[in-house]
């Protein structure tokens, strides 16, 4: 009997990645260094391995939309949110087909205008009372990056479960920081199996997701004790009925309820830190912010706030909070004049493509202004990227649902509870890797790959830049 014999995938090229210049790039977070590389090598279509595994990076705007359009009917969530089901379960960020397009249209009032109005008085309320809270004083020093994580986690909880999340902070954090690990290790060859094993990292997450269980146990047990908000997320979990008039199973109202706990505070939080940073570093910048602010009415909306909204989608551009998203095709495709195999992953790196000089001019400077018109209004059209260029939140059909609730709070972070006398002296922090996807809130979200643990000195006498004793920035490349 003869064996068929198929010939072999011709493939685009691409670097060379061996195990143990993986475990070096995992090991020193360095991940986004080999991306570069392998744009620099094949900037159209680039083709690795990760372990057995075949991977393609896209690296144009014209491949990023057909990613996440055309094929994004037979692109499933890659390796790192695979793992994630271990806390996440069947949430926004990790299912697939049906479920997700029923949960997401059950969840999406949630997000509309009128609701993000109402939520922005809690933003305000919140990012104004976050000094005292935190202990922000003069000469103190702060890991500005927990602030900001303590500070989203509590307006999320506040917004979208209308419950105090402040003494939980310690929890979801540390579960976070597990399922990051996790995701590190799936990297590795071998390593979906080693998550599987009784190891002690891997009984330090179970331990952690329970902690996490008996909060989301909590605010559903006080949402059905008529103790909540009628219009929260929740309430509408809770009340939703499938078409034979039965009840959400509770396991997925948890995983819901996770998904956007988690999703919904941390990559906000990472390009908070990482504004901060950028506007230290650059006094111009923050003197024109801190101009306008001072000018603006105290509740000034996104349009009336061009140059702040700007700041913000530059920090976005340079330090993605979700640097890389990834989909793994369920059946042959076509990129670029090239056949992907069924079973591979593709990927679309923001760190990689935003910071592209095809698309940007004076790629790797922080210069807000591009985002402004000629009449200096914001707009993301203005710096002449094509679309596919710049991607934040994701694209296609599962772009990030809470993108709006992302901009209204970072902005109203930066308007009531910026930090107009502090000076930065001293970044001292790892990269976490994380697989995002959007958070984007949502997808974005689990992606913490450019959390950095900032201290800053609050100096009397008002915001002086330039007045620090060192300044250690540890990029991602």
């Amino acid at each position: 009997m003869a064996l068929a014999v198929h010939p072999p995938v011709e493939r685009p090229p691409g670097p060379e990645l061996g195990r143990l210049e993986l475990l070096r790039l995992l090991r020193s977070r360095q991940l986004t260094s080999y991306l570069d590389r392998a744009a620099e090598i094949a900037p159209e279509l680039a083709h690795f391995r990760i372990g057995r595994e075949h991977a393609y990076l896209v690296g144009t705007p014209e491949l990023v939309r057909e990613l996440f359009g055309p094929l994004g009917r037979v692109g499933h969530k890659g390796r790192g949110l695979e793992q994630s089901r271990v806390l996440l379960g069947q949430g926004l960020l990790t299912s697939e087909g049906d479920l997700h397009r029923r949960q997401r249209r059950l969840i999406q009032p949630a997000f509309h205008a009128s609701r993000i109005e109402a939520y922005s008085r809690s933003m305000r309320t919140a990012a104004a009372e976050l000094p005292e809270r935190a202990g922000w004083a003069d000469g103190a020093v702060r890991d500005v990056a927990a602030d900001m994580a303590a500070l989203t986690l509590r307006i999320v909880g506040q917004t979208l479960f209308a419950a105090d999340l402040t003494d939980d902070s310690t929890a979801v954090s540390g579960a976070l920081a597990e399922l990051l690990g996790r995701f590190q290790r799936v990297m590795v060859p071998g390593g979906a199996l080693l998550n599987r094993l009784p190891l002690p990292s891997t009984r330090v997450l179970m331990s952690a997701i329970a902690e996490l269980d008996t909060v989301v146990a909590r605010l559903i047990a006080e949402q059905r004790a008529g103790l909540g908000d009628d219009g929260t997320v929740l309430a509408m979990l809770l009340r939703a009925r499938d078409e034979d008039g039965r009840p959400m199973p509770d396991r997925l109202v948890r995983d819901e309820v996770l998904t956007l706990m988690l999703a919904g505070h941390e990559t906000t939080a990472n390009a908070l830190a990482w504004t901060w940073l950028l506007l230290d570093r650059h006094p111009a910048a923050a003197d024109r912010l801190h101009a306008e602010l001072d000018a603006a009415p105290a509740t000034a909306r996104l349009p009336e706030l061009p140059y702040t909204h700007a700041v913000i989608a530059e920090s976005m551009r340079l330090y993605p909070p979700a640097w890389v998203i990834g989909r793994r095709m369920t059946a042959d495709v076509t990129l670029a004049g090239w056949s992907i195999p069924a079973g591979s992953l593709v990927l679309a790196s923001q760190w990689v493509t935003q910071r592209d000089p095809r698309w940007w001019p004076d790629a790797r400077s922080f210069t807000p202004e591009r985002w402004l018109t000629a009449e200096g209004r914001y707009d993301e059209a203005a710096p002449g990227q094509p679309r596919g260029a710049y991607f934040p939140f994701g694209m296609g059909r599962r772009v990030c649902i809470g993108e709006s609730f992302a901009w209204t709070e970072a902005v109203t972070k930066v308007t009531e509870g910026h930090v107009p006398d502090a000076v930065f002296e001293e970044v001292r922090g790892q990269f976490n890797d994380k697989e995002l996807a959007d958070l984007t809130m949502a997808i974005a979200a689990i992606n913490a790959w450019n959390r950095m643990a900032i201290s800053f000195r609050a100096l009397p006498g008002g915001y002086q830049p330039g007045q620090f004793n060192h300044l250690l920035e540890r990029q991602a490349h």
